[in-house]
């Protein structure tokens, strides 16, 4: 867990070198709005910011009714082009379809948008679009109003919090703007859960060959499989079994193979009918199999399907086949 502020005009003359000192990580610092308004003290909070060894980055509160291109062209006027930009989606600020035209269009002029900040109030707001395809959020919550150091007010913040939102992950948090920080009060200060070599990779990815697409592909492929977007948690999914459990899609299919495996040993193989402890005859375990199997081919292709009997066929041969204790790692006994 690593710590940082974000700052405007509204500070002033902010001492970076002793929120350096105080522990402090990074600094976004407010740069334009629309296609106009500049931040007076932008051009030095990101001068004093590099010059204290703070990771950096400019943020540009998106306008509604201004042109995509309007406010990129405004943005690349005042923001250096390797200073990444993040774009601060608020009330006033329109929809999502013009934020997605303003980040194509920023790309199209050579600058990273590593980071999204559209809080989940006015996520709701906007009718909960779909956030997948953006890069991940810069959260707002905070648990009171109360001040005081930073790392203090953050043990009031409670592990829901960082609940994602809009099918998007959420990167940094943002857990007051009360807090007291080189000396100054109040600040805005945020929360990265990882370290400072991995938000510097965020923030400047050059250095991959990934593009932003592949690598939201690849984080919808863990939530997936583990339930969560976030790497090293496992949270799964409740059990229709046993609601207490919950599974991940591996420990899913690792039940499935134990149960299948319980079964052949119950039941073993064969077709045709057999004869019942009473004497009576009932139907061996694969002729009902196939004929589930027949059942839900059927729903999903239809009736008339051509392909119907081949699909039985090969599901039926693959469930019937005969399980290895060897490849298994339990005994048939």
């Amino acid at each position: 867990m690593i710590y940082g502020i974000d700052v405007s005009h509204y500070q002033g003359s902010f001492d970076m070198h002793r929120a350096r000192a105080e522990a402090f990580e990074f600094v976004f610092a407010k740069a334009t709005e629309g296609s106009g308004f500049v931040d007076e003290r932008f051009a030095d909070n990101l001068a004093a910011a590099r010059e204290a060894g703070l990771l950096v980055a400019a943020y540009h509160y998106q306008r509604e009714g201004v042109a995509a291109a309007a406010q990129a062209d405004h943005i690349a006027r005042v923001v250096p082009a390797d200073v990444p930009v993040i774009l601060d989606v608020e009330r006033g600020g329109g929809g999502t379809g013009l934020t997605h035209a303003l980040r194509g269009e920023l790309h199209a002029r050579g600058f990273r948008t590593p980071l999204l900040y559209l809080p989940e109030w006015y996520w709701r707001e906007l009718g909960r679009p779909d956030l997948s395809g953006f890069p991940p959020l810069w959260k707002s919550r905070y648990p009171d109003n109360n001040g005081g150091y930073a790392s203090e007010i953050y043990q009031r913040v409670p592990e829901h919090f960082w609940n994602d939102y809009g099918g998007n992950r959420v990167a940094v948090l943002q857990f007051t703007s009360s807090a007291t920080v080189a000396g100054q009060r109040p600040v805005d200060a945020n929360a990265y859960r990882g370290s400072r070599s991995q938000l510097e990779a965020l923030l400047d990815p050059r250095g991959e060959d990934m593009r932003e697409d592949e690598r939201d592909a690849l984080f919808r492929i863990l939530e997936q499989l583990t339930g969560s977007r976030t790497p090293g948690e496992y949270p799964g999914w409740s059990s229709h079994v046993d609601r207490s459990e919950s599974l991940t899609a591996v420990n899913f299919i690792r039940a499935i193979d134990k149960h299948v495996f319980e079964l052949h040993k119950q039941y073993g193989r064969g077709g045709g009918m057999r004869q019942s402890a009473d004497g009576g005859t009932r139907e061996s375990p694969d002729r009902v199999l196939r004929s589930m199997i027949s059942e839900a081919v059927a729903s999903a292709l239809g009736p008339d399907d051509p392909r119907h009997e081949e699909v039985v066929n090969a599901v039926t041969a693959r469930l019937s086949a005969p399980v290895s204790p060897e490849t298994s790692g339990e005994s048939a006994n």
